[in-house]
């Protein structure tokens, strides 16, 4: 069984010296990466999460969404994705500064402010016991000028203010380690925070691509997704008509 796991880990150690080298950009390569290695209920894309009250966060660089419950919406490349199906939103950057780090994490925490707004009963008529799973904010970077600790200590100052389900789960440096949340006194590694956890630092170096792969599929394998009841959407079209009727004079 060692020898399984050895060999597990150093293709994924291959996997990600081969993102580093490769001359694409390294959202184009982690999303072809996703798509090989995500669960089959699950699929990834570019584009804008959308809540049914109309509410929209664009540019969204890597959208990991429910592909059993999420219509094909969009036009042309752009997707437009429900927030309920929504369960990882991930942004992308080659090389992190401290002025993209605030800029990426305010449009993570934007994406996790979105309402969902599908009754918890909507689903085959029958009333579920579980709310709406959270969806999980992450950011991945091909390289830093900030140190783990730099980005810890940056991030944290960031948060402070924040409620804990705005914030981001982790920042994820290929090639050097992770800054997550951990549970105090047990060194728990968290999918979000709660009182008592803090950020810490894991060198986790050429095994990095290896945890970001079993980090966010131990999540997606732990939810349950309530799908969105996009019927509600019906009142906008209803508006957009009203807007669109001829006048009396143009008829």
């Amino acid at each position: 069984m060692e020898a399984v796991w050895e060999k597990l880990f150093e293709m994924l150690q291959e996997e990600s010296a081969r993102m580093e080298d490769e001359q694409g950009t390294l959202r184009g390569e982690l999303r072809a990466y996703l798509e090989r290695t995500l669960q089959a209920k699950f699929t990834v894309t570019s584009g804008t999460v959308f809540a049914l009250d109309g509410t929209v966060v664009e540019g969204s660089d890597l959208i990991l969404y429910d592909r059993l419950h999420t219509p094909t919406l969009g036009v042309g490349p752009h997707a437009l994705i429900p927030i309920e199906t929504t369960g990882i939103v991930i942004q992308v950057l080659d090389v992190l500064t401290d002025r993209l780090l605030v800029e990426e994490v305010e449009h993570l925490r934007a994406v996790r402010r979105l309402p969902k707004l599908t009754s918890k009963g909507f689903t085959g008529g029958l009333e579920l016991m579980t709310p709406h799973p959270y969806t999980m904010g992450l950011l991945v970077v091909g390289s830093s000028e900030l140190s783990l600790q730099e980005i810890r200590d940056h991030l944290a100052n960031v948060q402070e203010a924040w409620p804990t389900e705005e914030r981001i789960s982790a920042v994820v440096v290929l090639g050097q380690g992770v800054v997550v949340y951990e549970t105090g006194g047990t060194g728990e590694v968290r999918f979000f925070p709660v009182a008592g956890s803090k950020l810490n630092v894991l060198d986790s170096k050429e095994h990095t691509l290896a945890f970001l792969l079993f980090y966010i599929t131990s999540y997606l394998n732990s939810i349950e997704i309530i799908p969105p009841n996009l019927i509600t959407l019906l009142s906008t079209f209803n508006n957009l008509n009203q807007n669109h009727e001829p006048s009396e004079k143009s008829k």
